[in-house]
């Protein structure tokens, strides 16, 4: 690709000592990137300034730097924009040649759910014969290899460079609302645009509940002209979003309890749901615990017949499903305790992975769980209130700290347990590897505990114990 294509796409103004017929050799918004031929564009990260990364990106080779600021004197020419985000997107769409429009785009958000409705929907379709990529939160997956996740959604540059380098027919990602918000889908196109639920979370970053709900928006504006959006009616946001949808002219498949919707939920008891389409009932079997995940199976369904599998063949195709690490992953110990490692870190779904605990039968629970320093205080006291409901014992340690101390965030915890009424029912250990320790330690045959809040992730902080995730200090205890 040659400079003047870019320049042709974005109408964007340049100067005269621009020589148009080099050659773009690469784009990157990171200067660590940068090589010879290159493209960097400069963006203003909530951490970080990518304009003082500038010089360095011309030392390494950059042919051209985009950005927001005025910079004047520069050995290389410089193009000013309004949004370095939408650009980068912009330019990384033309350089990669457009991949989202080859391949079979299926977009999923939500509170919850996301990575579970993922890895579903992938099972599903490779199933029935698909080449399935994924980007997501645990990893990415490209033409079978694994490759580490960063973000949930990684900037756009990212995504279209590994949908270049897929040659899989179908790509599931998982769309957070911070990546819609920081235009990191910006010249991507979906099929399929699936929205779950949307629930208490990140409110350190929307301010209110509506804006979190006009980011999660911003997936359906991206569908592709024949794009189909399928939303869980039976959350009142999706009852919005169906509304406004529909008003739209788009094509919407609803999904929930109602009649009217087009897939219907008969009935949830144990590991199976029962739903109605077009006037036939089905039973789909689940080989994830809990209601949440006949909601997600249910969801992960629908698409999957969107695009050919037979609501039949659900079950035969789950019951070869082998899991997803750190969510609701369950360790059976040698004195017949049970302990689970998930990711819930929001007060809905930490009662529900709770429940489901005690839906299997639980003799006791003892929750092992934290807030995240410096993030979300409002969701705080429901977090609490709700393990604390629910749960035999609680204790309370790092989640992660997020810029925080340890000592604030014991400071935290005494407040909010005083606030909340509840030093009886829990205890503080801001290790997170001993406060495991103790959980596991003071279970009792038949008692399950439950590890919340870091699921696949691993630990940021040095613990007394030498494991790096909940997995790995709950095999360690074993030994």
């Amino acid at each position: 690709m040659k400079i003047t294509d870019i320049l042709t796409m974005g109408h964007l103004e340049y100067s005269e000592t621009l020589d148009q017929s080099l050659n773009v050799k690469g784009i990157t918004d990171n200067s660590n990137e940068v090589g010879p031929g290159y493209i960097f564009i400069a963006i203003k990260g909530h951490m970080a300034d990518g304009h003082i990364y500038i010089q360095q990106a011309i030392v390494n080779g950059a042919i051209l730097i985009i950005g927001e600021n005025d910079c004047k004197d520069l050995t290389v020419p410089y193009l000013k924009v309004e949004n370095a985000r939408k650009t980068l997107g912009q330019v990384a769409k033309e350089f990669y040649k457009d991949p989202s429009k080859d391949k079979i785009m299926i977009g999923v958000t939500g509170t919850n759910g996301k990575t579970t409705i993922s890895f579903l929907v992938k099972q599903l379709l490779e199933k029935q014969g698909y080449s399935v990529s994924s980007i997501g939160t645990i990893y990415n997956e490209i033409n079978g290899k694994r490759i580490q996740s960063v973000n949930t959604t990684p900037n756009t540059k990212t995504i279209n460079q590994l949908l270049r380098e897929s040659s899989d027919q179908v790509v599931v990602m998982e769309v957070s609302s911070q990546g819609l918000e920081q235009d990191r889908l910006e010249g991507i196109q979906f099929d399929y645009a699936l929205f779950n639920n949307l629930q208490h979370d990140h409110l350190d970053y929307h301010d209110t509940m509506e804006e979190y709900f006009e980011c999660k928006a911003l997936l359906f504006e991206k569908l592709k002209p024949d794009g189909t959006a399928i939303i869980n009616y039976d959350d009142s946001w999706g009852k919005k979003l169906t509304e406004r949808l529909t008003a739209e002219g788009k094509t919407v498949v609803t999904v929930g309890e109602e009649p009217t919707n087009q897939v219907q939920i008969l009935a949830k008891e144990l590991d199976n749901v029962s739903v109605r389409y077009k006037n036939n009932e089905y039973d789909l079997w689940s080989p994830l615990p809990g209601v949440h995940n006949l909601d997600n199976l249910t969801m992960a369904s629908c698409v999957a017949h969107e695009l050919g599998v037979p609501y039949e063949q659900v079950t035969p195709y789950m019951a070869q499903f082998s899991g997803i690490v750190g969510r609701f992953e369950i360790f059976h110990l040698a004195n017949k305790v049970t302990v689970v490692v998930d990711y819930a870190h929001t007060p809905d779904a930490l009662a529900t992975s709770i429940n489901t605990a005690i839906s299997k039968g639980a003799k006791r629970i003892i929750t092992v769980f934290g807030f995240a320093g410096n993030r979300d205080e409002s969701k705080r006291k429901a977090m609490l209130e709700n393990v604390c409901q629910l749960s035999t014992h609680a204790i309370l340690t790092v989640t992660e700290l997020f810029g925080s101390t340890i000592d604030n965030l014991y400071a935290d915890y005494v407040s909010i347990q005083k606030e909340c009424r509840v030093e009886d029912k829990t205890s503080i250990v801001m290790d997170r590897t001993l406060a495991i320790q103790k959980a596991i330690g003071g279970a009792q045959a038949g008692d399950w505990v439950l590890l919340l809040g870091k699921g696949h992730e691993q630990y940021k902080e040095n613990y007394a114990l030498k494991t790096k995730t909940d997995q790995e200090t709950v095999n360690y205890l074993q030994e």
